[in-house]
């Protein structure tokens, strides 16, 4: 028989740490990561709440996970912790998140708390704000079983949503996308070519200062700092763009009403300009916003970590 194992884990972040700053994989592998406690479900049995990671630890050994499926909500966070930090791989991986993004779009609200409200399920509690910057040694005993209660509370409401959205999903192929979608991730099979990206790094390298030199001597001026007071012009940047056969991004002013330049940092038009397929395009971008690479480098080099 195979069982449904409903799992949330809850990690100390502080200012700095969290995954509103960093990707998943760079949070999770960090030297700063702890496992606070975990919050478990099995079948529809009791939710129950483990301190610290030597308690989750053994409850997780505990388990059959070649005839077990893994139910969270953003799986693809709870799921790199129970793969990475603990060992275990399930049978199937499910995801509450996926689901109802699957059913309402990406742009509904996907949160859990915005989920349980939209259902009717309950609230979700605010106590993770308590946690910022308190390691498990920090808690105190009281601390631990209100953040456990809210754990426990977060179990629950995924268990219930998962009960409403898998009804909707019977004999559907979304499960397998979802679970080889979130494998991709928990379980890349990527094998690199490192000699072959540390040769392209160099090249792009390469491109890059001579771009920059071009840029330098076709604006004009003596250093990529002055490039880069330049390019923060919304004229400057957008008549370099004409100049290379690129449409400059346009979009409604908000206060005016006409056309305006969509050159702000978080306009789409820009963000597509910053992977454009013309890498002095890119570079342009990257110059603009103060970065020190393009995509393209800065892919290569979180690659070749």
């Amino acid at each position: 028989m195979t069982d449904l194992i409903t799992i949330d884990f809850e990690t100390f972040y502080d200012t700095g740490y969290g995954l509103n700053r960093l990707t998943t994989e760079e949070y999770i592998n960090d030297p700063r990561f702890q496992v606070i406690g975990m919050g478990i479900k099995i079948n529809d049995g009791e939710t129950k709440f483990y301190v610290g990671e030597e308690q989750a630890s053994k409850v997780l050994a505990s388990i059959n996970w070649k005839e077990s499926l893994l139910l969270c909500h953003n799986t693809m966070f709870d799921g790199a912790i129970l793969k990475w930090h603990f060992g275990f791989t399930p049978s199937a991986y499910l995801d509450t998140l996926c689901l109802a993004r699957a059913l309402h779009g990406v742009d509904a609200g996907g949160s859990l708390k915005a989920l349980a409200e939209r259902y009717r399920l309950g609230e979700k509690g605010t106590e993770v704000l308590d946690a910022k910057g308190k390691r498990l040694e920090d808690f105190q005993e009281y601390q631990l079983k209100q953040y456990g209660a809210y754990c426990k509370n977060d179990v629950k409401l995924t268990y219930d949503l998962f009960n409403i959205l898998e009804k909707k999903f019977k004999a559907s192929r979304e499960w397998m996308l979802i679970d080889a979608t979130l494998r991709m991730f928990i379980e890349p099979k990527l094998k690199l070519n490192r000699e072959l990206l540390q040769q392209r790094l160099i090249e792009i390298k390469e491109e890059k200062s001579n771009m920059l030199s071009s840029l330098q001597t076709q604006l004009n001026v003596d250093s990529e700092e002055e490039v880069r007071r330049v390019l923060a012009s919304n004229q400057q940047f957008a008549k370099l763009l004409e100049e290379h056969g690129v449409a400059v991004p346009m979009k409604e002013s908000p206060r005016t009403g006409k056309d305006t330049f969509a050159l702000s940092k978080n306009d789409e038009g820009f963000l597509a300009l910053c992977e454009h397929e013309d890498p002095f395009i890119q570079e342009l971008c990257a110059v603009r916003l103060g970065t020190k690479s393009t995509i393209e480098e800065s892919r290569i080099e979180r690659l070749y970590k």
